[in-house]
């Protein structure tokens, strides 16, 4: 029944899967379909590994060798037979990264630039990215019967979230003020008044903002700068990892290095 990969994967699509299919790995996976599964050999994925390296870098590969490992353990466990997974404890050494968060300065810019553009709702959404932590389509996605002002709390369903698991985003003042605020004229809570319909993209208007403000950073930046912020106030690691929704705390850490007055008052112990 699962003689190949493409069927593992096939079956962890369909029934672990939600809204995420992954269907770009799935078919960049493929590569592995002229071997038999029970076949297959670390240097098979070696030898993937060196095609993919042309046009990916290893942290796409290791995102698609972790896909393809999960694929067969979950196939493993549900059925409780035995196959041979060549994924476990295969990962490449990926380029160091640094994450990129913006200044207190920058971040008031940002907002400026969007309100001088006579784009509140842009304003908004920024606003929440950065008070939140969450990433854009966990707001793009999000309806109002998902917010729960009363509790200061709004939930992101887990077929939105990366980590497939139901998501608890916590509102300080900021954050509470800017929902609470907003007009609701559809389920989610980023329609746009003139169609009707929820908001896909930003994309343009925020190039443009940021333009205007001299900054320069990605929506994503603004998660960045959620877990920076945090951290440089003191807040604990874990505590920042189960606000972000991380898995691991290995994604966390690296924002650990961000916590440098720590180290500072360290060194002038010594001069």
């Amino acid at each position: 029944m699962f003689t190949k990969l493409s069927s593992v994967i096939e079956y962890y699509q369909e029934y672990h899967l939600t809204k995420h299919k992954y269907q770009y790995r799935a078919d960049n996976l493929r590569f592995f379909d002229a071997y038999d599964l029970k076949d297959l050999r670390k240097k098979d994925i070696k030898e993937y590994a060196m095609q993919r390296r042309i046009i990916a870098s290893n942290a796409t590969i290791n995102r698609e060798c972790s896909f393809a490992r999960a694929a067969i353990n979950r196939v493993i466990e549900d059925y409780e037979i035995k196959l041979n997974n060549p994924f476990e404890k295969v990962k490449f050494i990926e380029a160091d990264y640094i994450a990129n968060y913006l200044t207190r300065i920058e971040y008031d810019r940002l907002l400026s630039a969007a309100l001088e553009t006579g784009n509140q709702t842009l304003h908004d959404f920024i606003v929440l990215l950065t008070m939140t932590g969450c990433r854009p389509i966990e707001l793009m996605t999000l309806e109002w019967s998902n917010v729960h002002l009363d509790k200061r709390q709004f939930i992101v369903r887990n077929h939105y979230s990366k980590s497939k698991r139901t998501m608890y985003k916590y509102l300080n003042q900021t954050a509470f003020d800017t929902l609470n605020n907003l007009s609701r004229i559809g389920s989610y809570v980023f329609t746009n008044a003139r169609t009707g319909e929820p908001y896909t993209t930003f994309s343009k208007t925020f190039m443009r903002c940021k333009k205007r403000a001299s900054v320069n950073c990605t929506m994503y930046d603004l998660r960045h700068t959620y877990a920076s912020w945090l951290i440089q106030k003191g807040v604990g690691i874990y505590t920042i990892k189960d606000l972000l929704g991380h898995g691991d705390i290995d994604s966390t850490m690296r924002y650990a290095h961000l916590d440098y007055a720590q180290y500072l008052d360290s060194l002038s112990l010594i001069g």
